[in-house]
């Protein structure tokens, strides 16, 4: 690793309010270990480098904005720099899983998630990131045991319960599913999402499903709002996508557009404004905006589009 790459990156991170908890001022290194003190709270653990750290934070940036092959390189330094962490091997096995076609990530990432659960078999990420990667290979059965164990090694984690949830469902276990989220919601305040997932799993089946008479082929984008979007101009695409709105309120491409203009935003209220602004589309949405879509699931609850 070059010296000179991490210090400044670091020195970059040190904007992050997070990272005052991570590298906290009173900490005191010992012979086999560190003590961290956070609310209130002593924790003893290893020693970890202020570069492990730099790095693995930049990986985290990078794999949220969706540029996987730069979060893979930074989560890789900083595995140089602390090889038994299980929270850094659990980041290089999602990052692998999602970089490859759905069928072949769960191989794609064994390697990093065994490592993983094997430094760490009381840390629910590495349970939770395979689940998520069997879930995307349609390997129900493996994502639901999974996905089983990190809610029992974190019982309040609630995207590692909505997978639980969204697993059992896929194995045919409606009743179960919603008993999970009866349960769940019993003992925690739930979030929109917790929500959404829980009315769905009360409502009945749908007895007789109707198939569609003929597949329709892909869509092509309709909101001039996604290349404002890739070019980061985000109050343009705000702009362009409630235009689009206005003119077709069941534009779903311009709804899926306005929801993850919001989201960047990070302004909550226009994005709680979007989500009531759903309307049966007029056509389905773009593989494009399904795209978008789809990376907003993971980043806000842990959840995938089924493709």
């Amino acid at each position: 690793m070059k010296s000179s790459r991490v210090g400044q990156s670091f020195r970059e991170l040190g904007r992050l309010t997070w990272m005052s908890v991570l590298i906290c001022a009173g900490c005191a290194e010992g012979a086999s270990g560190v003590t961290r003190m956070a609310d209130g709270v002593r924790y003893e653990g290893r020693f970890i480098s202020p570069e492990a750290y730099s790095a693995y934070a930049l990986g985290i940036e990078y794999e949220t904005r969706g540029e996987l092959a730069k979060a893979l390189s930074w989560y890789s330094e900083a595995r140089a720099e602390d090889p038994e962490s299980p929270e850094i091997w659990a980041r290089i096995g999602a990052v692998q899983c999602f970089a490859t076609e759905p069928a072949r990530g769960p191989s794609a990432a064994a390697h990093a998630f065994e490592n993983g659960v094997r430094l760490g078999p009381s840390y629910y990420g590495n349970y939770f990131e395979r689940a998520r990667c069997a879930e995307r290979a349609r390997a129900f059965d493996a994502g639901l045991t999974d996905a089983t164990a990190a809610v029992a090694r974190r019982p309040g984690d609630e995207p590692a319960n909505l997978l639980v949830a969204r697993l059992l469902l896929a194995v045919g276990r409606s009743a179960d599913a919603r008993a999970w989220l009866e349960a769940f919601a019993s003992y925690h305040e739930l979030s929109p999402a917790m929500k959404r997932a829980l009315e769905a799993a009360r409502k009945p089946p749908n007895p007789t499903p109707q198939a569609p008479a003929k597949a329709a082929p892909p869509a092509a984008a309709r909101s001039a709002a996604f290349a404002e979007l890739r070019a980061g101009k985000l109050e343009a695409a705000r702009h362009q996508a409630e235009i689009e709105l206005g003119a077709d309120p069941t534009n779903s491409d311009a709804w899926i557009a306005l929801l993850c203009a919001c989201d960047t935003l990070r302004d909550e209220a226009c994005f709680d404004r979007a989500l009531e602004q759903l309307r049966s589309p007029s056509l389905s949405a773009s593989d494009g905006a399904l795209a978008f879509l789809n990376e907003l699931l993971a980043r806000r609850t842990g959840a995938h589009l089924a493709r």
